[in-house]
């Protein structure tokens, strides 16, 4: 097979497009400035248009060269997993891996996850960090992120971990006192709110093809579930929380469900990694184990 180019010139100038200038591809790359330069404009030599438009402070691509980064990134990912199935086939996981997560999912799900993981793999090393912020995995370096709820349209790839639904709880106590027969009942009853939620303040709930949607009567919010439950414990209120953040507190009866006949919205969990990424045997294993230790079928 003849290959035309050089492919380092590829990688030269995909890291030159992805970090933004010249001098910070070289440092991501471990060379010289001038050789990266040297290599960008031999390469438009080769392709016979500009790839890059230059100023004194940034540089971003020409239309051809948009076009051209898609593809070279492409073919550059497929010529590393071919060299990574050669090469890692045998090799036991190793490395680093960033991970991101929910603060509240991260503490209940993520952490014992990853103290499994590296159990079973123990020269992975995993940065996790707990943000309830949506953070960029490209721009932040993020080999994967987990994510709760519903998926805004990216380039990212995801993989459902399971399904949830949003119901409404409260202490066995304030359940009686609540006694709640249909939505409405909830209207006045005083509420706690996730920040995670983004204000919400209007509910829909379903049953038997009916829907019923109510305003409630929120004037407290809270960031963390934990905190969240902490709350409903010392009062009469009630919230709204996905079923997979408190599981273990409806099993065991600290929580329950009010209105178990009707059902509210459903979403997902998912493990989100960047486009175009070269999967390192940790990364591969990682996502394996988390399917199978984390995911339930959704």
């Amino acid at each position: 097979m003849d290959i035309r180019y050089n492919l380092n010139r590829l990688a030269y100038f995909v890291a030159t497009v992805d970090s933004g200038t010249i001098t910070a591809a070289a440092r991501q790359l471990g060379i010289s400035k001038a050789v990266v330069s040297k290599q960008l404009q031999i390469l438009e030599q080769e392709i016979g248009t500009p790839l890059l438009l230059r100023n004194t402070r940034h540089m971003q691509p020409t239309d051809a060269g948009l076009a051209f980064f898609e593809d070279a990134k492409a073919a550059l990912t497929q010529a590393n997993n071919a060299y990574e199935r050669v090469l890692d086939r045998d090799q036991r996981p190793k490395g680093r891996l960033r991970v991101t997560a929910p603060v509240d999912y991260g503490m209940s799900h993520v952490a014992p996850f990853v103290a499994r993981f590296q159990g079973a793999y123990p020269e992975v090393e995993v940065d996790l960090f707990l943000n309830d912020m949506r953070v960029d995995l490209i721009e932040e370096r993020y080999d994967v992120g987990f994510r709760i709820g519903w998926l805004k349209d990216s380039s990212n790839l995801a993989r459902k971990l399971r399904d949830f639904e949003e119901i409404p709880v409260c202490t066995p106590e304030s359940f009686d006192r609540i006694n709640a027969k249909v939505p409405q009942d909830l209207s006045a009853v005083p509420f706690v709110r996730s920040h995670a939620l983004e204000g919400q303040a209007d509910w829909t709930f379903t049953k038997d093809g009916l829907q019923e949607t109510i305003t409630v009567n929120g004037t407290t919010q809270i960031n963390i579930t934990l905190a969240i439950r902490a709350y409903l414990m010392e009062g009469t209120a009630f919230s709204i929380l996905p079923d997979v953040m408190i599981e273990d507190d409806l099993a065991a009866g600290r929580l329950k469900r009010l209105l178990p006949d009707w059902s509210m919205r459903k979403g997902g969990v998912f493990m989100v990694t960047p486009p175009g990424q070269v999967r390192s045997n940790a990364l591969k294993r990682f996502l394996e184990m988390g399917r199978s230790h984390i995911g339930r079928p959704g």
